[in-house]
C-alpha cells in the first residue's frame, strides 16, 4: 500500500511487518488463541498480538490518521506485508529484495518490527543476530527393546545433548557478565525439536535433532562451521548435519548522527517525552535482507511495560499501549516524511 508523497522522487519510507505467525499450541492458552479475547485488565490477547500483527495494524491506522487530518508528506511511504518471516522469509522478503518491484520502490528507509519493553523505554533495534538452524541426524545400532548393547543411538543422542549444553552455558555466563541488554555479545543456542523411534519395543536407529542458534556479533563464521564439524565428528562417521537456515552476514545500521532517519526518529520520541535504547536484536527479522541492500533499516515498536511474549503461550497486547502507539507512529511518519 502506498501514500504518494508531494515529491515522490525523493528516497521514499517502507513500514514493514509480516503476516504470519508460529504455532500456538493452544491447549496451554488461558483464552484461544485466535479468538481476540479481551479481558478485564484491558489486555487483547492472540497469536500475533505482539509478533507481529499489531505493527501492521499501527501502520495502516497510522497512515489513516494522516489523511483524515490532512497531514502531507514530502516522501512517499509504502505499506509492506510479508509472509513467511517466521520460515526464513524464503517464500516472502528473500525473493522480494531482489525483484524489479522492490528496486522501483526507490526505499530509503525501513522500519519493522521490534522488541517488547517491560519498562518505560522504548528499543529501536539497528542489527540482527545471524540466525544458523542446523538439523543434526545421529545414527547408531537400533534392535531390541529388551537389548543393552554399546553404539545405542541414545548414546549419541546423549553426547550431542550434553556438548550443547556445555556450549549454551558458555554463552550464558557471557550474558550474565555484559551489560543488561547486550544481545550482541553472545550466542543463544536451543535444542527446539528431538524426533525419533518407531515403537515403544524397538531401539531406534537413528534420531533428528533440530537446534537453533542467533550468532553473536563478533562470531566468526569459520570459527562456528568448524565448530559444529567438530561435534559431528565425535557422533561419528555415520551421522550427518545439514542447515535449515544459515545467515553469514547481518549489517548495522547507524545510530548516531550520520543517519538523519535515526535522528529523525530519536528527536520526535524526545518531543513526546519518550525515551528510546538502541540495542542489537537478539532475534532476527526480514531487516537483515534489507540492510543487505545497503538501506538503512530499523526495527521499532512502541510496546512498553509489557511482559514480552514473542512465540510464548498467552501473547497479548495492552490495548492502550496499542492506541498510544497509533499516535507515536503518526508523529514519526511526519518528521520522517519530510525529511529533505
Amino acid at each position: 500500500m502506498t501514500l504518494k508523497g508531494r515529491q515522490p522522487e525523493l528516497p521514499s519510507i517502507m513500514l514493514n511487518s509480516h503476516a504470519d505467525v508460529v504455532p500456538a499450541g493452544a491447549g496451554n492458552w488461558i483464552y484461544p488463541p485466535f479468538s481476540g479475547h479481551i479481558d478485564e485488565n484491558g489486555n487483547l490477547h492472540g497469536r500475533g498480538t505482539q509478533d507481529t500483527k499489531d505493527v501492521g495494524i499501527q501502520y495502516i491506522e497510522a497512515v489513516r490518521k494522516l489523511i483524515q487530518n490532512n497531514s502531507t508528506l514530502e516522501r512517499t511511504v509504502h505499506i509492506t506485508v510479508m509472509p513467511d518471516e517466521e520460515t526464513g522469509g524464503h517464500r516472502g522478503i528473500v525473493p522480494f529484495v531482489d525483484s524489479e518491484e522492490f528496486k522501483s520502490l526507490n526505499i530509503g528507509f525501513a522500519l519493522d518490527e521490534g522488541f517488547t519493553s517491560q519498562d518505560n523505554n522504548m528499543y529501536v533495534t539497528y542489527q540482527d543476530k545471524r540466525p544458523w538452524q542446523v538439523k543434526f541426524i545421529i545414527r547408531g545400532n537400533g534392535g531390541h527393546g529388551s537389548t543393552i548393547a554399546n553404539g545405542n543411538v541414545m548414546e549419541g543422542l546423549q553426547k550431542f545433548l550434553n556438548i550443547v549444553m556445555e556450549f549454551r552455558n558458555e554463552q550464558m555466563q557471557i550474558m550474565n557478565s555484559t551489560h543488561a541488554f547486550d544481545y550482541g555479545e553472545y550466542t543463544s543456542v536451543n535444542v527446539n525439536m528431538i524426533e525419533g523411534g518407531i515403537a515403544p519395543n524397538v531401539i531406534p536407529t537413528n534420531m533428528t535433532v533440530v537446534m537453533d542458534m542467533r550468532l553473536s556479533v563478533k562470531a566468526d563464521v569459520n570459527d562456528v562451521e568448524a565448530m559444529l564439524q567438530s561435534w559431528l565428528a565425535l557422533l561419528g562417521d555415520e551421522s550427518s548435519m545439514e542447515y535449515i537456515r544459515r545467515v553469514e552476514n547481518s549489517p548495522a545500521t547507524a545510530v548516531d548522527d550520520s543517519n538523519p532517519y535515526w535522528m529523525a526518529m530519536q528527536e520526535t520520541l524526545k518531543e513526546l517525552g519518550l525515551n528510546v535504547v538502541p540495542l542489537v536484536c537478539p532475534a532476527t527479522s526480514d531487516m537483515v535482507l534489507v540492510r543487505s541492500k545497503a538501506i538503512p533499516a530499523l526495527g521499532f515498536t512502541t510496546k512498553t511495560n509489557m511482559i514480552p511474549k514473542l512465540h510464548d503461550v498467552n501473547e497479548y497486547i495492552d490495548l492502550s499501549q496499542f492506541l498510544k502507539g497509533i499516535d507515536i507512529y503518526e508523529s514519526i511518519l511526519k518528521k520522517l516524511g519530510n525529511l529533505p
